[in-house]
């Protein structure tokens, strides 16, 4: 059993994507924009996730046996290739605001041995662990610091400026923002999708444990449902999720949204996010 929900919230358009292919699976999700540039209606953002959807179709199951950072390398730079081509002899903002672009990324993949997970930023999988039956989530580690800093800084200008749409919280909090990006994919940064792949050291994979029969992929706009509003836990997520019950949490999920326009009681950046869940039975991969 395969089923998915990618719901898109921008009138620019749903920055989530979600694919599956012969021995791998994954969600892209695209990180919010800050370059204020439009490409052709679209935010830079949309356009790269765009570009590592139709590279991942490609790859994938060709590229999936390559190690970890061979495979990123390589698909950095079909990305940059495809936007390039989109954009030949683009002027200077649009080049920047590619360059400054971001997608979180979480690849499930099959090994000679069993599963792996390879995470960039913040999109979770979930699995039930066969030795004990409780629900793991895995992210990445090396990302939580960078965005403990742009809540640290949200919070702040929120506490200076109660009553500010998010428009104007971004506005006040872009420097921070700014100074995540300049370091994403560099060795004292954090890994994410973009036009230059991550720095070796940030690479690192996760093998599911032996017996894993099914993982859920999901952008942190559907994750809100358990780690943000506390609707419920992970395992609870997870049997949803196992009952195709997307559509209600999703309900839900926007539910709570609403009733914090502002964000004031659950710290965020949009009021609604793009939301995008992608289940999997391993056998059917």
């Amino acid at each position: 059993m395969i089923h998915a929900l990618s719901e898109g919230r921008s009138a620019l358009g749903n920055e989530d994507r979600f694919g599956y292919a012969a021995g791998a699976a994954w969600v892209l999700d695209g990180a919010t924009d800050i370059s204020r540039a439009q490409l052709e209606g679209r935010t830079a953002a949309w356009w790269l996730v765009e570009a590592y959807q139709a590279e991942l179709q490609n790859r994938c199951p060709f590229g999936v046996s390559e190690i970890a950072r061979t495979f990123l390398a390589s698909l950095s730079s079909g990305v940059r290739d495809r936007l390039e081509a989109r954009f030949p002899a683009a002027p200077a903002p649009v080049r920047k605001a590619l360059e400054q672009a971001s997608a979180a990324l979480s690849l499930v993949r099959k090994t000679t041995d069993g599963w792996s997970v390879l995470c960039l930023a913040d999109c979770p999988v979930l699995y039930r662990n066969p030795a004990n039956g409780r629900v793991q989530a895995i992210v990445d580690p090396g990302f939580v610091r960078f965005e403990q800093r742009s809540l640290d800084a949200l919070q702040d200008a929120r506490a200076r400026a109660p009553d500010a749409d998010y428009d104007r919280l971004l506005e006040m909090i872009r420097p921070v923002l700014e100074q995540n990006r300049q370091v994403m994919n560099l060795e004292e940064g954090y890994a994410v999708g973009g036009i230059r792949p991550p720095h070796q050291a940030l690479v690192s994979e996760r093998d599911l444990p032996a017996g894993v029969t099914a993982f859920a992929i999901m952008s942190d706009g559907f994750s809100r449902w358990y780690d943000l509003f506390r609707l419920g836990t992970a395992e609870d997520l997870f049997v949803r999720i196992e009952k195709s019950d997307l559509g209600e949490v999703l309900t839900e999920l926007r539910q709570a949204e609403r009733r914090d326009p502002l964000g004031k009681l659950f710290p965020r950046f949009k009021q609604h996010d793009d939301a995008t869940c992608l289940y999997v039975q391993a056998a059917d991969l």
